[in-house]
């Protein structure tokens, strides 16, 4: 993993980050303020990284490994879009609703990355704990999976950030 992909992939996973804003809420009962996917991309015989992240005040950021000298692509949304903002604040929504059944690591634990290309990490953060949950790209885009409503706004959110700059995030640079 690149470095400076991963500084911004751990800003995300601190939710200290968030303690002196104002308006957090904290969502479900295991009082989740951030929530997101990590996917594993193949580029070639090397696996980069797609990381998508959305926090309860509306910001969201999208990251992506590339061949870039930095190591890294991304986009800021949220305010002033309000079908991302809207597809962001249900994925948050429906990763409160998951907690139980995603494992559950202690706040400021690294977050293990994706398996390989083809799988999906979702996660969602709170002040006590980490939480996420791993599973083929295939099987939770089936939408009688439990986790299915939570990667389809993922998707959705990502799409989102796609007709934001009238463009398509790339492993690739």
């Amino acid at each position: 993993m690149k470095q400076a992909y991963k500084n911004m992939r751990d800003f995300w996973l601190d939710v200290r980050n968030l303690e002196n804003r104002r308006g957090v809420v904290e969502v479900g009962a295991d009082k989740i303020s951030v929530a997101g996917v990590e996917i594993a991309l193949s580029d070639g015989k090397e696996t980069k990284h797609l990381f998508l992240a959305t926090n309860s005040l509306g910001d969201s950021s999208l990251y992506v490994e590339n061949n870039s000298p930095s190591g890294l692509g991304g986009m800021i949304g949220g305010h002033g879009n309000g079908a991302l903002q809207n597809a962001a604040a249900h994925m948050l929504a429906y990763a409160g609703k998951l907690t139980a059944h995603m494992q559950k690591i202690p706040a400021g634990s690294p977050l293990p990355p994706p398996s390989a290309p083809g799988w999906v990490r979702l996660f969602a953060v709170s002040k006590e704990a980490l939480f996420h949950a791993e599973f083929q790209e295939v099987e939770v885009r089936q939408t009688d999976h439990p986790f299915y409503p939570f990667f389809a706004y993922s998707q959705q959110t990502l799409g989102f950030f796609r007709t934001q700059t009238g463009s398509r995030p790339e492993a690739k640079a």
